[in-house]
């Protein structure tokens, strides 16, 4: 209906009225009338000033609207206004009266309830627009009809806006201004969050928690947040070709299944952009367990996300699932010796052996983002009966328990509790079982074979070679308990693990050979060297060292093998050949030490470093794998063999208020004359002579103690002396020279090589690195860290022409380092070799062991 036929049937209504009026008055005086009578109050008029123009079928669904009022013989006192929607059906107002589509404009009665009043002259009014006229789906017909020309089709809807004014006497304008329009709007869409990817079916588990993000577009090129999501799960069947019945059984819902209710957006409580999902079927052969999982959003103007989507990028509101029990939240348990473990739901217990003494302090992360959970929180405990009760847990509930307290246990069995648990309540369980093993030694020698020799006949060579070497040390050891049957472990037989820490913590001393085969060696599964300073590694933890744990508890070692220090640290591996080996080990990574600082060396709780090496020269090297290998920089001097100390110096006991001193050769000790005679110092006027046979001087070479008395003196009265003799250093009887086959390795000097290289030296301490600042890179080692680095230089004096000891080479002999477990312990209880002792001559293997096993490691002797 026009505004024009609207008027005139008001003109002739008014008309009617005003005869009737007339007729009245002429049957009346003033008096029996009033003025008010004979004067009407006349109603006020009211203008639509700005708008949608009556009959407009596109405008935004954001309609403002201006208006104005007049009253002839009075005041405007205010607006009173009704928005009508009309009919979803309704999509025309200019079809026909039979058109069952035609939009109908009916002017409300006066007494109308839906009036409105209002005291402005304007208004923002948010309209529906929540009818799509096409069917959602693309048109399998047309080619050119996809989602994406679904998503941008407009939801509409007709409205009808009447405007009245009212004046100061409550008299309306009964001719109410009106604009009919059809808002428009574009509906909101709505993206799956991760863990949900487009395109890929996702597994989850049981419990999923299903996140989402949404955009609605208002027109003006900008978007807000939609007003409300709604979602389903609806159970489906998988083939190979996917998910039967998607997307229909999403756009026509099978019987029985519902949408949820519409959730605010905003919720506190999350469900306007979250579905938690619990109790799902696991998939099995007999089809279930695969579900569609679909979500909605509505804007302000009511229009509903159109089209189910899994595979458009932002756009995907749709997730094909398939359930499995071997899905959900992984909890991440490390600790700093023992590992790094994963559990999930329904994970086993893990068993894990540590040494007695050890501090042990768990460390974890929980993550629920494979099925779009978040953790919120955590308990923990050690050796809980039940535990569904809460007190037995040493942490309850907290989302900061990421960490146990350190504990320390001596024996037993000892079980480790943790949990995480998401926000969709479902809670993930831990257990480590710790057996407590104890560094008992109560066995003498352990032979550990971690050999895989490049040329397979040279395997049997070396076995026979290391077994007749043990059993020529029983020869000269009776007392030595060792079974070659019972006291070798030989790593390839064992799938190349490792020897158990209950059979290693069972030996005073352990013989340890390593040549890397293609499986690696056991050797690198346990002692690799780990610098935790790298960003790689600053989420990682190495496997369980318990080597150091054994040597820290009185374990012995002797390490010997081809390259054995690249076993332990890879340095050839590193990808940049032209990278400054490591030399500072006491300031890690300190710019104000080292400028520009070098790279991080062997670390002080490394097994290199416990064994007594702290960096690697690798230098020319005759066997090098690298070519470039002669052009890494490196700070090392070159090895120059060092003999120990010329003499040694000894007191005697005191008789008569005085002492005598002597010193013994060290030339005397190596070449082992038949006898020797020593003079004593001068006391009181008179010296004494000291007779040392050379069964005694064997027996110092070997490390025993002996007792001497001096020859008699009648000044100042007649007695003797007494002098307690034993190496004070623990050099006296190493071998002189390790012979190496011939060719087996170059000089390092040019004039005797004319190529230049240097003998094949993998790896050794480097105390004048350490010990003299103005050698490149100067070191300033914090307070008190000069006590390891002196251990680690085994307590012996320097050469001063050498700066270095016993027994470094620089004829191409291989070098061997020792190291002592403590300064006050006159012997070696480490030892490492940077070659195979096995391919020198059986001699010098034998007098190498002599020194190392029996001299210093005192095989088969009372602790």
């Amino acid at each position: 209906m026009t505004r024009e036929r609207g008027r005139a049937r008001w003109m002739a209504l008014v008309t009617a009225g005003f005869l009737s009026w007339a007729l009245g008055l002429a049957g009346c005086n003033d008096n029996d009338l009033g003025i008010d009578s004979r004067r009407p109050n006349r109603p006020p008029e009211t203008v639509l000033s700005s708008g949608p123009p009556d009959s407009t079928n596109f405008t935004s669904y954001r309609v403002q609207l201006f208006w104005s009022g007049s009253d002839p013989d009075g005041t405007i006192d205010h607006f009173d206004y009704i928005l009508v929607d009309h009919p979803a059906s309704d999509s025309t107002i200019t079809g026909g009266p039979s058109d069952p589509n035609q939009v109908i404009v009916r002017i409300p009665e006066s007494n109308d309830p839906r009036w409105t009043s209002t005291n402005s002259n304007d208004t923002l009014i948010v309209t529906r627009a929540d009818t799509l006229r096409r069917d959602p789906r693309p048109d399998p017909g047309d080619p050119n009809d996809n989602n994406e020309v679904v998503r941008t089709t407009t939801f509409e809807r007709w409205h009808t806006f009447f405007i009245r004014a009212v004046d100061n006497e409550g008299i309306e304008d009964v001719t109410p201004e009106y604009r009919s329009f059809n808002s428009r709007t574009i509906a909101p869409t709505v993206e799956l969050l991760p863990p949900i990817s487009e395109g890929l079916v996702f597994t989850g588990p049981r419990t999923i928690v299903f996140n989402w993000n949404g955009s609605d577009p208002i027109g003006d090129g900008n978007s807000i947040e939609p007003v409300a999501a709604r979602w389903i799960l609806i159970p489906a069947r998988r083939t190979l070709s996917g998910f039967i019945g998607y997307p229909d059984s999403l756009y026509y819902l099978p019987q029985g299944q519902a949408w949820s209710e519409w959730f605010a957006w905003d919720r506190s409580d999350g469900k306007g952009r979250q579905a938690i999902i619990r109790n799902l079927l696991p998939s099995n052969s007999e089809g279930q367990g695969h579900y569609l999982f679909a979500v909605q959003a509505m804007d302000e103007a009511g229009a509903v996300t159109p089209v189910f989507d899994s595979d458009a990028a932002g756009k995907n509101n749709v997730a094909k699932v398939t359930v499995s029990d071997y899905v959900g939240s992984t909890l991440n348990v490390t600790e700093r010796v023992l590992g790094t473990y994963n559990f999930v739901g329904g994970s086993r217990p893990v068993v894990l052996d540590m040494a007695a003494g050890q501090t042990i302090e768990f460390r974890w992360r929980g993550d629920a983002a494979s099925y779009g959970g978040t953790i919120t929180g955590y308990r923990y405990g050690w050796n809980i009966r039940n535990p569904q009760i809460d007190e037995e847990w040493d942490q309850n509930w907290s989302a900061q328990a990421v960490k146990s307290v350190p504990r320390t246990f001596n024996a037993g069995i000892q079980r480790f509790f943790l949990e995480c648990r998401d926000n969709a309540e479902t809670v993930t369980h831990a257990e480590i079982e710790l057996v407590v093993r104890q560094v008992t030694r109560s066995k003498d020698l352990l032979f550990v074979d971690d050999t895989e020799q490049p040329n397979a006949n040279n395997e049997p060579e070396e076995d026979a070679r290391w077994i007749a070497l043990f059993d020529s040390l029983v020869d000269r050891r009776p007392s030595i308990d060792y079974q070659a049957s019972r006291d070798i472990y030989d790593v390839v037989d064992n799938r190349y693990f490792p020897p158990p820490i209950a059979r290693v913590f069972d030996y005073k001393t352990i013989v340890w050979a390593t040549v890397q085969g293609r499986s690696g060696s056991a050797l690198k599964t346990l002692g690799l060297f780990f610098d935790p300073f790298l960003t790689r590694n600053q989420s990682a933890v190495p496997p369980f060292n318990y080597l150091s744990i054994y040597l820290d508890n009185g374990g012995e070692i002797w390490l010997s093998g081809d390259q054995v220090g690249h076993v332990i640290w890879p340095v050839l591996a590193q990808p940049d050949v032209n990278q400054a080996l490591p030399a500072n080990i006491t300031n890690w990574d300190d710019p104000a030490q080292l400028d520009p600082p070098h790279p991080d060396s062997a670390g002080v709780t490394s097994l290199l470093w416990k064994l007594g090496v702290e960096m690697l020269d690798l230098g020319g090297g005759t066997r090098a794998r690298n070519p470039r290998r002669d052009k890494i920089i490196h700070n090392c001097l070159g090895f120059r063999r060092t003999q120990p100390a010329v003499a040694q110096a000894f007191s005697s006991d005191e008789q008569l208020n005085h002492t005598h001193d002597i010193t013994i050769s060290t030339a005397d000790v190596e070449t082992l004359p038949m006898t020797v005679m020593l003079t004593t110092s001068s006391a009181e006027s008179h010296t004494h002579t000291v007779t040392i046979t050379r069964a005694e001087l064997q027996s110092l070479a070997a490390g025993n103690t002996i007792t001497d008395t001096t020859s008699s003196s009648d000044l100042p009265s007649s007695h003797f002396h007494q002098f307690t003799l034993v190496d004070q250093q623990g050099l006296w009887g190493s071998a002189s020279q390790l012979v190496p086959d011939v060719n087996w390795a170059l000089p390092q000097d040019p004039f005797v090589n004319p190529l230049g290289t240097r003998p094949n030296v993998e790896i050794y301490n480097h105390p004048l690195m350490l010990a003299n600042p103005p050698v490149p890179p100067p070191l300033s080692p914090p307070p008190g860290i000069w006590l390891p680095l002196y251990l680690y230089r085994s307590g012996v004096p320097e050469n001063p022409d050498t700066g270095t000891f016993w027994p470094l080479t620089a004829d191409g002999s291989p070098s061997v380092i020792l190291r002592k477990a403590a300064l006050s312990d006159p012997y070696y209880s480490r030892a490492l070799c940077g070659f195979e002792p096995w391919r020198l001559r059986f001699d010098s293997h034998l007098a190498l062991a002599d020194f190392i096993l029996l001299r210093h490691m005192r095989l088969g002797l009372a602790e």
